[in-house]
């Protein structure tokens, strides 16, 4: 479905139904998990695609794992999770991200293993920017279309305590996007097919 819609959508068009959409929303803020934010930015190219970021394999957590750009929120430096979310992606891919491009937030996702909880911020840009990667905190990076997303998309059972859940990954060409990134993934799309019709 989504490849349909985003086929025959214009960008701008899904770039001002999500602005709409998501202004709707009032993102409900875990307090019990430690506070971070990753930007999920949207290009033209020409079909919207994500940047996605592959993590180093000698970090001490998610190490080899594929991820937005983001990061923890530091009470010293970050007046908000915004605010938090634009410094991690300058720092990771060198790309300043302007307020006026804030298409609004998707639901906080919460990472059990390591008590964060994630507050996505949703980006629209026209054309993809220059990447400059941080050596030491991004290995690889890619733009993936959005419908192509939705295309490889699958479930698998993934254990989480004593519970198993039915869980989305998306198989990609540099790696498996699973966990909590793959559930920002897939929250983006469901809310991109709770379009009206085109």
């Amino acid at each position: 479905m989504v490849r349909r819609i985003l086929s025959r959508r214009g960008v701008c068009t899904i770039f001002s139904y999500l602005r709409h959409v998501l202004s709707q929303r009032e993102p409900a803020i875990d307090t019990w998990g430690k506070p971070a934010a990753v930007m999920v930015l949207i290009a033209e190219t020409p079909k919207p695609a994500l940047l996605l970021i592959r993590r180093p394999d000698h970090l001490s957590s998610h190490a080899g794992q594929i991820a937005f750009p983001g990061g923890r929120f530091e009470s010293t430096i970050d007046q908000n999770l915004w605010q938090a979310a634009q410094r991690e992606t300058e720092e990771e891919v060198g790309i300043q991200v302007p307020q006026d491009r804030l298409l609004g937030f998707l639901d906080p996702v919460h990472i059990q293993v390591s008590g964060f909880t994630l507050l996505p911020a949703v980006v629209g840009l026209e054309e993809r920017p220059l990447v400059q990667p941080a050596s030491d905190e991004v290995a690889d990076y890619a733009w993936v279309a959005l419908s192509d997303l939705a295309q490889v998309r699958r479930e698998r059972p993934r254990i989480i305590g004593n519970l198993t859940y039915q869980m989305a990954e998306f198989p990609l060409s540099f790696g498996l996007l699973w966990g909590a990134t793959a559930r920002v993934v897939d929250q983006l799309i469901q809310t991109v097919q709770g379009g009206t019709p085109w």
